[in-house]
């Protein structure tokens, strides 16, 4: 008997275990080993949310006319300072971590990042 029906990656807003990656990430970045967390696929899911993230703000952006999800980055943005931000948003914004992280990394883009 086949199962069938779609299958869905177990992303429940669990903004603590994508904040200790992101950190991990910048404690890698910044060069400091020892309180880096080497778990390259939970860096890798921190930086792969904040660029698919990135990229659907600035696409989407472009394209609405009322520009309520634009995100306006300097010519010298890095996905570095994209983590950094999120970090940040997180840290000042505990009650957040439990929504789901691409939400919590798009309010920390246009909270950063924002058009004027």
């Amino acid at each position: 008997m086949q199962a069938s029906g779609t299958v869905y990656a177990d992303d429940s807003g669990d903004g603590v275990k994508f904040l200790k990656s992101c950190k991990g990430l910048l404690n890698y970045w910044d060069g400091k080993p020892t309180e880096a967390s080497y778990d390259a696929g939970a860096m890798g899911y921190c930086v792969g949310v904040v660029r698919g993230v990135r990229g659907t703000l600035q696409i989407l952006g472009s394209e609405l006319k009322d520009g309520r999800l634009k995100v306006c980055l300097p010519e010298d943005y890095t996905e570095q300072a994209g983590v950094r931000s999120v970090v940040n948003y997180l840290d000042d914004h505990p009650e957040k971590l439990t929504s789901l992280v691409e939400s919590v990394t798009m309010l920390a883009l246009r909270s950063s990042y924002p058009c004027r």
